[in-house]
């Protein structure tokens, strides 16, 4: 159900602080009622506040500007009829997200039906396109550092280390003093002192290698380990001392991989209550 066409009933507000899906999103009005026709702010943000753990997945970069063209869309004060997000917009999120979701239960909603939206010169257009062609920094090496993001990946690797890394060269690293968090043949304790290779499996879209910078310090390292014994890395984060970082270092050791999606929903939700504010302005 896409409509809000109705300009007699249309009006443009602020988007509030207590909205932490689209507060602070390239632009700061937004038109009532939305395109799920939720006609007031309390309403769109009780009904958002579950997809923000899809856009802590970072599963697309342009996950929270779709979702936000929806809940909260731009609102232009001469213009009649809202402007919609590009199918073009819609098909890269479902491309990137519909199987992160799946795994957890959660099937694509026909509410956001990609086939509901036009591609044209007044629709919502996907960003970072050009960005990414200059930043090509490997998807492994450029992971999110949120708890999400993080238990997400820890349940799909098959091997999770703290270590030093060193690069080899450009599609490979070298990994030593490593602890493991998970793993097929480790327990909990240090790793020997030996050095593992793991394969970097991003490249380019030319086929080149795709940079990872690589600095002193520790790492969080997710891998997974191929038939023929090889590891491919997954994530190669810093080691961090933040509070969402540690928290989920924390979990890795409770966590149940077949419920992770109502933990990513609850973790969420408990940040929201957090950051309420008494009202909207």
């Amino acid at each position: 159900m896409l409509s809000s066409d109705n300009s007699a009933t249309n009006k443009c507000v602020d988007i509030p602080k207590n909205f932490p899906l689209c507060y602070g999103i390239q632009y700061s009005s937004m038109r009532l009622p939305n395109l799920l026709d939720h006609e007031t702010l309390d309403e769109i943000i009780e009904q958002s506040t579950a997809w923000q753990s899809l856009v802590q997945l970072h599963c697309n970069p342009n996950t929270q500007l779709f979702l936000c063209s929806v809940f909260a869309p731009v609102c232009l004060p001469n213009l009649d009829k809202p402007i919609k997000p590009c199918k073009s917009l819609c098909e890269e999120v479902q491309s990137n997200c519909e199987s992160r979701m799946q795994q957890y239960g959660f099937p694509w909603p026909e509410m956001l039906r990609c086939d509901r939206f036009e591609d044209n010169d007044m629709c919502i257009k996907p960003h970072n396109a050009a960005s990414a062609r200059h930043n090509p920094v490997c998807k492994s090496c450029s992971q999110a550092s949120t708890f999400e993001n993080i238990l997400d990946n820890f349940c799909r690797a098959s091997v999770v280390l703290r270590a030093r890394v060193r690069p080899l060269n450009e599609t490979h690293i070298i990994v030593r003093k490593g602890r493991s968090f998970k793993g097929p043949t480790f327990d909990r304790k240090r790793t020997p002192a030996h050095e593992r290779l793991v394969k970097i499996s991003d490249v380019n879209s030319d086929g080149t290698p795709c940079p990872c910078p690589i600095t002193k310090g520790n790492f969080l390292l997710m891998a997974n380990e191929t038939d023929n014994g090889q590891f491919i890395a997954k994530l190669i984060l810093p080691w961090k001392q933040d509070k969402n970082f540690k928290s989920a270092i924390r979990r890795f050791r409770a966590v149940d991989c077949t419920t992770l999606g109502r933990e990513i929903r609850e973790s969420v939700l408990r940040q929201s209550y957090k950051r309420k504010v008494p009202n909207y302005y």
